[in-house]
């Protein structure tokens, strides 16, 4: 009786839960911060929850003025969150941080690209990842009647709140990736002496290229700036007049998309990036001035255009002397993700395979790594099963019957639907994660879709591998004698002089997929080595509730993997061979 009690207490505490939060909370599996950082990490929305939080009210309107709601977020500012995964930079002229940008990427495949500064130079409170939110409900009857559907709505956590934009387009539900770039890392700082610019070009993602030697005649802005430099403080109050930058992007037929940025650049590489947000969804982006007040040669260094961002809390982003705007999308283009899951348990994945699988839109994989890593996946769809659509070997029972040559054509036409499915997907702009067992780039099971994807079409990325699942159980020096050759049974077959080699010089081989084949394969063996050589067998390598090693000695190896392995397992197994075993 108290047991059920204590069931009906826990059960009337979650629904008040419930009802506090409006039912308003959609939790995804997390993100992920990586890129020109030294700590890569991994973050949920019950991690977030840990640090001191803030809370910013948003009034939620986009720019096609549709409400969306008013909320109480409580979240992290991003700064913290990027200063916890530390932004570096790889060896440049340039050390500031001006030229980096963040690339902000939720479950849907939207991106918002922001600049460095307006996450740095702001105050912390302007950009935040919400982990939790509480509806502004109108205080009259009437107001929460009509707008009830709306403040009650799921929320996707972790969220993007840009509390400073006009409207809402940035801000982001369900965010899953967060990757810092450096843009054009290849400029250096060139200290010469005729670095003066008497004008710019506006060119990259436009339109129509537009050269300014002269801003007369266009519309003009004033300003006041408390010019506060990084490095030598504050050096006063600074009346500027100019024309906005945006006028110039505008006459230009910039890209003006949430992926864009624009790249302003000294003559002598000097140079600082803003977001197409801070542009044009902030209003105080209509106050950022190209001015062109210092028009004598003579004054070298500082040239004739200068770039001022007066609501910056540091004044390093204005660059003086310009000689280009460079105009840049980041929006990349689809590709196919060939990802390594790991070779077992899913405590093997890693977190660099975390983060392209968040970059992805749709999956391919098998079915049993669809019901493995279903947390990691959420929502994305599984495009098909390559174990179901193409035949995966000789012995597969379903194609027996027909001639290698048959099975072979079936295989091909197979592997041309796959690989259609997959361009159709990329044909929409969506980039695909094709999922495999341990390194894909190691007898990797989907080989034949792989091949016949172009190289610019897809990206590798390395899982653990059951052969480093069984070093780690064996626990010795594999390379004991200089060298380790991997191989499977039937390419020993065909090249029995590289088993040869092998034993005669000690070095150790590995042999994946070789239990099905033993007894081919121990024959094959006793030709080159003694009956004496040590032999593992890595059963199951990762599974950490099966995984076993059988210890033994080529004359007797068949005898022990026939009675300490039995029919358990045919397939996941790998074999060495070599003194380094001993």
């Amino acid at each position: 009786m108290r047991k059920k009690y204590l069931t009906l207490f826990c059960c009337f505490v979650l629904l008040l839960i419930f009802q506090a939060k409006g039912w308003s909370a959609v939790f995804s599996s997390g993100f992920s911060i990586s890129g020109a950082v030294k700590q890569p990490i991994r973050l949920t929305s019950e991690d977030l929850a840990r640090f001191q939080s803030i809370t910013v009210r948003l009034n939620e309107v986009d720019s096609e003025k549709n409400y969306s709601g008013a909320f109480h977020y409580k979240g992290i500012p991003l700064r913290a969150i990027l200063d916890l995964a530390h932004i570096q930079k790889e060896e440049s002229s340039f050390a500031k941080f001006l030229d980096v940008c963040i690339v902000i990427r939720n479950a849907v495949g939207k991106q918002v690209v922001l600049s460095w500064a307006e996450v740095f130079y702001r105050n912390p409170a302007e950009v935040i990842i919400a982990f939790d939110a509480a509806p502004v409900m109108p205080v009259l009857p009437q107001g929460r009647e009509k707008w009830n559907n709306t403040l009650n709505r799921p929320i996707g956590f972790p969220k993007l709140i840009i509390a400073n934009d006009l409207y809402t387009d940035r801000c982001m539900e369900s965010i899953v990736s967060i990757d810092v770039i450096v843009l054009n890392p290849s400029i250096k700082i060139r200290n010469t002496d005729d670095q003066y610019a008497s004008s710019f070009t506006v060119s990259g993602a436009v339109k129509t290229p537009v050269t300014i030697s002269d801003l007369t005649g266009w519309p003009r802005e004033s300003a006041t700036v408390k010019v506060t430099g990084s490095l030598k403080g504050y050096h006063g109050v600074q009346n500027v007049s100019g024309v906005p930058l945006v006028k110039l992007l505008e006459k230009a037929g910039a890209a003006m998309d949430l992926s864009t940025v624009y790249l302003v650049t000294h003559s002598d590489g000097y140079r600082a990036v803003l977001s197409f947000g801070e542009l044009f969804l902030d209003p105080a982006g209509e106050r950022i001035l190209i001015a062109d007040g210092n028009d004598k040669p003579s004054a070298g260094k500082e040239g004739r255009f200068s770039l001022h961002i007066p609501h910056d809390l540091s004044s390093d982003r204005n660059v003086k002397g310009i000689a280009s705007i460079e105009v840049v999308n980041l929006k990349k283009s689809p590709k196919v993700y060939i990802i390594g899951v790991g070779c077992a348990d899913t405590s093997l994945i890693t977190l660099n395979v975390l983060n392209y699988l968040n970059k992805a839109d749709a999956v391919v994989c098998s079915e049993d790594i669809a019901n493995q890593y279903a947390f990691y996946i959420g929502h994305r769809p599984v495009l098909f099963d390559p174990f179901k659509l193409v035949p995966k070997s000789a012995e597969d029972s379903e194609h027996k019957k027909i001639s290698h040559s048959e099975r072979e054509k079936l295989k091909a036409q197979r592997v041309g639907e796959a690989v259609g499915i997959i361009r159709e997907t990329l044909n929409q702009g969506k980039s695909v994660a094709l999922l495999e067992y341990g390194d894909p780039t190691i007898y990797g099971s989907f080989r034949g879709i792989n091949a016949a994807l172009a190289d610019h079409e897809k990206q590798y990325i390395p899982g653990i591998s059951a052969f480093n699942a069984a070093n780690a159980m064996i626990g010795r020096e594999m390379a004991c004698k200089g060298s380790i050759v991997l191989s499977s049974p039937w390419a020993l077959k065909e090249n029995p002089s590289l088993v040869k080699s092998v034993a005669a010089k000690g070095d150790t081989l590995a042999i994946f997929m070789g239990l099905r084949e033993i007894e081919n394969l121990i024959p094959l063996l006793k030709k080159y080595y003694s009956g004496a050589t040590p032999v593992t067998f890595a059963i199951r390598a990762g599974y950490s509730n099966s995984k076993r090693l059988i210890k033994t000695t080529l004359d007797k190896a068949l005898e022990a993997v026939r009675n300490e392995n039995g029919e358990k397992e045919s397939w996941l197994g790998m074999i060495y061979v070599g003194s380094c075993l001993e």
